[in-house]
């Protein structure tokens, strides 16, 4: 199923069913966690427009009164969408909360594949895991990918001469064009740019494209806004999964990117995450719940769907107009401090 982004500003009776009943989510364990209660108020306050100081005296809905409340696909996706979010933002996991999950999901009768890799991130090994969430991401890569043509290949995308002589000349583009500004993340973040040895490169060009436009910069809080604005821009099944992939990365330490294959297990510790059995992720630094939930605001925003352009063939345009087109408004706190590449008027 394929729906349209998310509609913005969501209508006041579903915003709050949709609030009594992720409030009634978190009930379990003792109730939500600190992480949890602030992403919990940042989406409430931003996406669905409800007073913070409200949210406290919120009455919970639980599973059965939600479906009655939720009778819109539309919403009940939704639902489901936060309710996963404030699942992973749990630490360490909770196999009640997971529960809980569930039975609003079985209420609303929603079971998208989403839900499935939760599921087996709760209760199997991280290789057993990332081996699964592999296969099924695959189904979603040609949608995620560059739009460009490719030969097809054995396990992978394998494109052809021309793609990679067109990656190259990004580095030759004017300034303040989107193909400047894509060599620009990838120098100031030490990166190196897509070539022949890179796992999926349509992928990454892709994907990076779309951090340049939306200002996001490739770190933990901003892969999940990127993540976040996409899926609001266009709520597709690859979008999800592709936010959720975020998620895996950043917020539980599922798996991470590779050199020779696109992802591998983690499931380990360190800063500033702990792992899959730690206290905290991405979204439990400073700053990156309402992060989150600005990246679904302006990603209702837009015009139109830049996601899936082909970048390639636009790379010589300027930035700024690309912003202006599809009105891509400006992070109300920069991540990094260009103001030439946005308009100054839409």
């Amino acid at each position: 199923m394929t729906l349209a982004s998310i509609p913005f500003p969501v209508a006041p009776m579903a915003a709050q069913a949709l609030s009594r009943g992720l409030s009634g989510l978190m009930e379990v364990d003792g109730g939500a966690t600190a992480e949890q209660q602030r992403v919990f108020t940042a989406l409430a306050t931003h996406l669905l427009g409800q007073e913070s100081t409200a949210l406290a005296v919120l009455a919970p809905l639980g599973p059965d009164r939600l479906a009655e409340e939720l009778v819109d696909p539309c919403w009940r996706r939704l639902f489901l969408q936060v309710a996963i979010i404030l699942d992973l933002c749990r630490h360490p996991k909770s196999e009640a909360q997971l529960k809980n999950l569930e039975a609003y999901a079985e209420a609303l009768k929603i079971d998208p594949p989403q839900l499935k890799i939760v599921r087996d991130f709760a209760h199997l090994s991280a290789v057993e895991a990332t081996n699964r969430f592999v296969r099924l991401y695959e189904n979603y890569m040609p949608e995620l990918s560059e739009n460009y043509r490719h030969q097809p290949g054995e396990g992978r995308q394998n494109y052809d001469d021309s793609f990679f002589e067109a990656v190259e000349r990004l580095a030759e583009m004017p300034e303040g064009s989107l193909g400047w500004a894509f060599i620009q993340l990838y120098e100031r973040n030490g990166m190196t740019v897509p070539s022949r040895s890179t796992p999926n490169p349509g992928y990454y060009v892709c994907h990076d494209m779309n951090h340049v436009i939306t200002g996001y910069e490739p770190t933990g809080p901003g892969e999940i806004a990127l993540g976040a604005f996409k899926l609001a821009l266009n709520n597709s099944d690859a979008n999800w999964m592709a936010s959720l992939t975020n998620f895996l990365i950043h917020e539980v330490g599922l798996f991470k990117h590779g050199t020779n294959l696109q992802f591998i297990p983690y499931g380990g510790g360190g800063e500033p995450y702990h792992g899959v059995d730690g206290r905290c992720g991405a979204l439990d630094l400073p700053g990156s719940p309402e992060l989150l939930a600005e990246a679904l605001v302006r990603g209702s925003a837009c015009s139109g769907d830049f996601s899936q352009l082909d970048h390639l063939a636009i790379a010589a345009q300027p930035l700024r107009e690309i912003r202006r087109q599809f009105h891509v408004l400006p992070l109300r706190r920069p991540m990094i401090d260009q103001p030439d590449l946005w308009p100054s008027s839409y």
